[in-house]
């Protein structure tokens, strides 16, 4: 066989490859955002008589609707947030959605401190099934400086309020949650943000902490299959692009999902095949064809973005 049939083969061998690659993944793709192909997978971690979900940041925007969906589809609550008064408020909301008298529990505790005590935490979950686990916490302010232009308390407080915290929780819960496996599924699951693709201006400690977030999941669900016992603890990092609520006033649109809306679709990809997943089908698209485009070009989308949803005062609004 002489060498120019050799690389013909070769060739073809590469780009018959590629293309049942590429077919493979349009495929799981289809079926990860198939259109109610998935609303009522949520029922599988329903399998205890009485089974709870915990919901961080639960008193706005996703966290609140998220937590509110649950309880609509038969879970009991445990709701997190700083402000006694509005989880208060937030609880009696929740309970005035469902048809059933469902248990719905406060946790009260600051994400963005630096420092917690896993006692309440621990006293809220005991002898609980709990099933899911949804770390919604996350955000940021807008930024007009650089990282050596902000200050030493802006710094920890995103790194504690986007990654630390949540890291704690997972700490916190992991053992109980390893042996509510014995019984029945549980999914634990945090927000990440398509900042950790576009690159905006000024976010890089935000971004940082989202791309923290998500080795972390992947680690933990690495090191429960390394030790034959992620069979039943579903690990997913799934991916948020804009959204709107209280802390985000762009008006909904095809790519700017309601907080309700949003939370339906965390919902449906819950058990997607990867374990890095975005929530909403466009969000999922707009991703992907980022990936594809050289870094400057997405840097200056991203630009560009921010500079008209923002405008020249940047600093002291949210970007969720």
């Amino acid at each position: 066989m002489c060498a120019l049939n050799i690389a013909a083969y070769v060739f073809g061998v590469i780009g018959l490859l590629t293309v049942a690659a590429k077919f493979y993944r349009f495929l799981v793709f289809t079926y990860a955002y198939f259109p109610g192909l998935h609303d009522r997978e949520i029922e599988k971690y329903r399998w205890s008589s009485k089974p709870y979900a915990l919901v961080t940041a639960a008193t706005d925007g996703i966290g609140k609707a998220l937590a509110t969906e649950l309880y609509r589809r038969g879970f009991n609550l445990i709701i997190h947030g700083r402000n006694a008064e509005k989880l208060a408020a937030v609880r009696d909301t929740i309970r005035a959605s469902g048809n059933q008298e469902g248990d719905v529990r406060i946790w009260r505790q600051d994400a963005g401190k630096g420092r917690w005590d896993p006692t309440q935490l621990l006293e809220l979950t005991e002898g609980l099934d709990l099933t899911v686990v949804a770390l919604v916490n996350g955000g940021s302010d807008v930024k007009t400086t650089p990282i050596d232009g902000q200050t030493d308390d802006e710094v920890h407080h995103v790194m504690s309020f986007n990654f630390f915290f949540s890291v704690f929780v997972i700490r916190t819960l992991l053992p109980s949650l390893r042996a509510t496996t014995s019984r029945g599924p549980v999914t634990l699951f945090g927000l990440g943000s398509l900042v950790t693709v576009a690159a905006p201006p000024y976010l890089a400690i935000y971004g940082a902490s989202k791309s923290a977030l998500e080795f972390v999941l992947r680690g933990i669900a690495a090191d429960e299959r390394f030790a034959k016992r992620g069979h039943n603890l579903n690990i997913k990092y799934l991916q948020v692009g804009n959204v709107n609520s209280a802390g985000n006033t762009t008006p909904p649109d095809f790519q700017t999902p309601t907080s309700e809306a949003f939370a339906k679709d965390l919902i449906r990809r819950i058990d997607a095949p990867w374990r890095w997943a975005a929530a909403n089908p466009v969000h999922a698209v707009m991703a992907y064809f980022v990936g594809l485009l050289p870094e400057q070009s997405v840097e200056k989308m991203a630009s560009q973005t921010m500079e008209k949803q923002w405008g020249p005062g940047l600093k002291g609004k949210r970007s969720d």
